[in-house]
């Protein structure tokens, strides 16, 4: 029904380059562990580097914890809610999948930022799953292309 398999393979790779981001960033985390990294901030458990701590896992968590409404608020917004304009649907669709799942990508980079704070590896690994666990639900797809479009049109 949609077709055009080359489209469907493009985007299905940016979505695989998209998922091995956070792979790397653990890497880069535990090469740095591996080299004996300490971390940027001396006492990063007082004060405003606590609080920055803070607000750098409250962010992650809330990607996280609401990436399905804030997906549906970037669907609503590039989707037509024609279905006779499928192509145009397709097109958007690539714009809908780098905006999820590079703010998905936010997770892990939030979590390399606390990292470099506290060399805490714990810390990235946790981000790091967080992020991974939920960019296997929103991988491109055909299926979620056409689950996306019965939603908005309704």
């Amino acid at each position: 029904m949609l077709g055009n398999d080359r489209y469907w393979n493009k985007i299905k790779n940016f979505g695989i380059f998209s998922m091995v981001i956070p792979l790397l960033i653990l890497l880069v985390g535990l090469v740095l562990k591996r080299k004996g990294f300490i971390g940027l901030v001396k006492n990063y458990d007082v004060g405003m580097a606590r609080i920055v701590q803070y607000i750098l896992f409250t962010i992650g968590v809330l990607i996280f914890f609401f990436c399905d409404s804030i997906a549906n608020f970037f669907a609503n917004k590039l989707f037509v809610k024609d279905n006779s304009r499928l192509q145009e649907n397709k097109t958007s669709y690539f714009a809908y999948t780098f905006i999820v799942m590079w703010l998905l990508n936010m997770i892990s980079i939030l979590g390399f930022i606390g990292y470099m704070m506290c060399s805490n590896i714990s810390w990235l690994v946790l981000f790091v799953i967080l992020n991974f666990s939920i960019q296997i639900r929103f991988f491109p797809s055909e299926k979620r292309f056409k689950k996306l479009i019965e939603i908005v049109t309704k």
